[in-house]
């Protein structure tokens, strides 16, 4: 079992009397964080229940909550003790949340839970368990965390490298690792299998599982066929600005439904999106969007994704751990990829797969129109005579 990053925060949660709801896309590793959170408990007086297992979810979805402490009981669970309890998939149960709040306020119980809807989270479960949880969301691998995931001993600046120029040791050393990272994605299940027939495999399951499971549970779209078609084409314009009527246009539904479509699909964590940097908060809730996948991996199973395309998607997942808030800048001469929003000000980049010393002195210029003074370009490759940029494979 690999240490996740997000651990270290975690488990300073197990004295504390909130209840930890840990949320994410699939196959993240989230189940894995629960069995390991018990398995840091030094008490017996805990249990995991998945709700996905139809005899576990029945004990969830009865009206009598004293129950369920019966059934506890019956497991050997002591109430004159603290309890702990962990439960996976709390999506899949409509009224956990009242069940939830009142064994929380009744009984001395320490709730673990996971699940993979932040619309079920945010909104289901902020109604009734206001002041009594914690929230965290869990990603696919970070760099650093494919390559412990590899077995790699290299250990990137926790910081973003920014006055770091290139350098061939680290790429001729880290190279192969960051090329499977930017065409498969960081899911630790995908990242484990080194046969890459069984990684395709295994993404297509799991894109499968979000399809036959999330959606069938969560959503009530008529079909799931319009869905997956904005899918495909939502992976085919990763990195563009989101042209809602053109998508409309192109699979045949209404901008509503591509709307409610797309909100879903950001809710249940598959695609994330990126707002347009503005001085204004109006003008800004008025400028298109561009869309990304959660998981680079994920998206291929979708489309076939050009080079610049994965690299992209892989890049804004690296600046999420390095950056409060992401934005992209465009005007009438030219963007900004990304603009990192943090406690010291913002940032810009520009991501190419083969930096040029074009590309690093037109970010410049178009930062510094912003007052944005710190700039870098990201690359990918490796370049005969330009070295001033940012490798991508040292972002952590």
């Amino acid at each position: 079992m690999q240490d996740r990053q997000i651990w270290t925060r975690l488990r300073t949660e197990i004295t504390t009397d909130e209840v930890v709801v840990i949320t994410g896309p699939r196959q993240v590793g989230k189940t894995t964080t629960l069995k390991w959170l018990l398995g840091e408990i030094d008490s017996a007086n805990k249990y995991y229940f998945d709700l996905e297992n139809l005899s576990d979810r029945e004990l969830f979805e009865v009206k009598n909550y004293q129950s369920l402490i019966h059934e506890l009981t019956n497991r050997g669970i002591s109430v004159k003790e603290k309890i702990y309890l962990a439960i996976d998939e709390i999506q899949l149960v409509d009224n956990l949340p009242s069940l939830i709040k009142y064994l929380h306020d009744h009984y001395n119980i320490k709730f673990f839970l996971s699940g993979s809807s932040s619309y079920y989270i945010k909104n289901k479960f902020s109604q009734s368990m206001a002041g009594r949880k914690i929230v965290y969301e869990m990603w696919p691998l970070s760099f650093q965390e494919f390559l412990d995931f590899k077995g790699v001993s290299y250990k990137l600046d926790e910081h973003l490298p920014w006055q770091a120029d290139f350098c061939d040791i680290t790429y001729n050393q880290l190279d192969s690792y960051y090329r499977e990272y930017v065409e498969y994605g960081g899911l630790p299940k995908v990242v484990l299998t080194d046969d890459v027939q069984r990684k395709k495999k295994l993404l297509q399951e799991i894109f499968s599982s979000y399809i036959n499971l999330d959606v069938q549970s969560l959503a009530d779209f008529r079909s799931t066929s319009d869905l997956r078609k904005i899918i495909k084409l939502i992976a085919a314009r990763i990195g563009s600005k989101l042209n809602v009527s053109e998508i409309a246009n192109i699979a045949g539904l209404s901008r509503i439904t591509v709307d409610n479509y797309i909100a879903f699909l950001e809710q249940t964590y598959l695609i994330t999106s990126v707002p347009a940097y503005s001085n204004s908060p109006d003008v800004e809730s008025r400028l298109q969007k561009k869309l990304y996948f959660i998981d680079t991996g994920i998206a291929s199973v979708n489309t076939d994704l050009s080079l610049g395309n994965k690299f992209e998607n892989v890049v804004r997942h690296q600046l999420s751990f390095h950056s409060q808030k992401l934005y992209y800048f465009s005007n009438k001469e030219g963007e900004i990829d990304f603009i990192l929003k943090n406690e010291d000000g913002l940032s810009a980049v520009e991501v190419k797969e083969s930096a040029t010393p074009q590309d690093h002195k037109r970010l410049a210029r178009r930062a510094a129109k912003l007052d944005i003074r710190r700039c870098r370009v990201i690359g990918k490759e490796k370049t005969a005579t330009f070295n001033n940029f940012m490798w991508a494979g040292l972002i952590r």
